[in-house]
């Protein structure tokens, strides 16, 4: 009986240390890669490799504040990059919306499901502002507990990361466009000189 009981306690315990060391091995955030460090402004850089060493240490609550930072340069940056004006006065939130519109606007996502979560996102990124005046080290606050904060951090990084592949999928339709665009001006010019040959003769 107590040969049993120890095989069983083994067992169990087996089971416990396999669970334990995958929870271990798999990322707290999924999403984490969308944090890259690899950008060619070294002090974002910089704050994009602490915020990811955060995340993977697993402090969410620690990271709230520099987070936030983050996503306010990766927004402006954007904006910056498709011609959307805006202003350094202008809230996390307030950009980010004018982002989500050029998105809506210029029909680079497909559903309207898609478009509701963007647009229901935009307030999301307002009360983030909150949590990090009011529940992060920007100042001297009682943090946020670490539940919500992990639930904060996911939220972010998910957003982020659909926005990259966004913008890579669109790069690379606009890059497939430019390519066809300049095979045909040549057939054009091949055309064109071919007619100017003929006409000649």
């Amino acid at each position: 009986m107590n040969h049993e009981t120890n095989d069983a306690e083994s067992g169990l315990l087996q089971q416990v240390l396999e669970i334990s060391s995958r929870l271990k091995s798999d990322p707290i955030v999924e999403g984490v890669e969308a944090i890259t460090d690899k950008i060619e402004n070294v002090d974002f850089s910089i704050l994009a490799k602490s915020v990811r060493e955060s995340i993977e240490k697993n402090e969410p609550a620690a990271v709230l504040d520099r987070l936030h930072t983050y996503a306010f340069h990766f927004v402006r940056e954007l904006c910056k990059k498709h011609k959307i004006e805006f202003n350094k006065e202008e809230s996390l939130n307030a950009v980010y919306g004018k982002y989500v519109k050029y998105i809506v606007d210029n029909k680079l996502i497909e559903t309207q499901m898609t478009e509701r979560i963007l647009k229901s996102s935009i307030s999301l990124i307002e009360f983030f502002n909150g949590i990090r005046n009011n529940k992060s080290f920007a100042h001297p606050n009682e943090i946020l507990n670490y539940e919500e904060s992990l639930l904060i951090v996911t939220n972010i990084t998910h957003s982020i990361r659909f926005i990259q592949s966004l913008e890579v999928k669109n790069d690379e339709l606009k890059r497939k466009e430019a390519r066809l665009a300049e095979e045909k001006n040549r057939k054009d010019n091949v055309g064109r000189l071919t007619f100017l040959a003929n006409t000649q003769k």
